[in-house]
């Protein structure tokens, strides 16, 4: 969400106080439950309604993993919606909103694959607008996850698993830290899974302590803090880092899913 928003703040378009008052209304979605589908639903058909009485230019229009699992079937059910955007195409939503509002393309559905796309898109920054200011940030490095839980979506709407180059997430950090950022948490869906296909292990540390470890030696920043992790990214690298590292808050979140080595092993939970 922060990612469009400072999009279409460098294009010029501000933050409206409420969705009444705005010109465009993007509902950024989720899939991992039903419910949260059905509540995004929901919520288009009120916003469309008051639209249809109150602002009939406005764009309206889907972000996020329901967004990419559904994509078309999203404006057939609720043909007041004029955008459908996938997870690997954030970083077009400016360019297609103006399209939009410019009458140059009438309906906009993109669910693409687009290789590259974990380095376009940036949580917080975009040619230094952001948002708003905050003394915390997140971090997006990867994107994706190549577990194929037996339950879960995720795969299916997020794709497998591309990670940005360390440099890459050094330079989002610095400018993060120019701003006034003191606390990073980088975000992926199995976190510290980062990089072990792409960059080999170094003085036996795996890519994930590495990339720790350069984000340890940005000046200004305080706190470094991960998620969401997998018990089996927890090496003795990375647990040796919580002490030799000191901006590494003392903090280990373990997704239990079960007590049970059957259950789990159903779930292909891998541990």
């Amino acid at each position: 969400s922060e990612a469009v928003a400072a999009r279409l703040v460098s294009k010029g378009y501000s933050l409206a106080t409420d969705a009444d008052s705005a010109d465009v209304i993007l509902l950024n979605t989720c899939s991992v439950r039903d419910a949260a589908e059905q509540k995004a639903i929901h919520k288009m058909e009120a916003v469309a309604g008051r639209m249809r009485k109150e602002r009939q230019g406005a764009v309206l229009g889907f972000l996020g993993c329901m967004a990419q699992s559904r994509g078309r079937e999203l404006i057939d059910q609720l043909p007041d919606v004029d955008l459908v955007v996938g997870t690997q195409k954030f970083h077009h939503t400016a360019e297609y909103v103006d399209d939009l509002l410019r009458k140059r393309r009438e309906k906009i559905v993109d669910t693409d694959e687009e290789e590259g796309s974990e380095a376009a898109i940036r949580e917080h920054l975009l040619n230094g607008n952001a948002p708003r200011k905050s003394v915390a940030a997140f971090v997006s490095i990867m994107q994706g996850c190549n577990q194929y839980c037996t339950f879960c979506i995720v795969p299916y709407t997020r794709g497998r698993e591309r990670c940005r180059s360390i440099e890459d997430i050094v330079s989002e950090c610095r400018e993060l830290a120019a701003n006034g950022v003191k606390e990073i948490t980088l975000l992926g869906q199995i976190v510290n899974s980062y990089g072990k296909r792409e960059i080999d292990v170094m003085n036996g540390k795996s890519a994930f302590v590495q990339l720790i470890e350069a984000v340890h030696e940005v000046e200004g920043i305080k706190r470094i803090r991960f998620t969401s992790p997998h018990p089996k990214g927890y090496g003795d690298d990375l647990v040796e880092a919580y002490a030799r590292l000191p901006k590494l808050v003392e903090n280990a979140h373990l997704p239990l899913q079960s007590g049970s080595d059957r259950v789990l092993k159903l779930m292909h939970r891998g541990y």
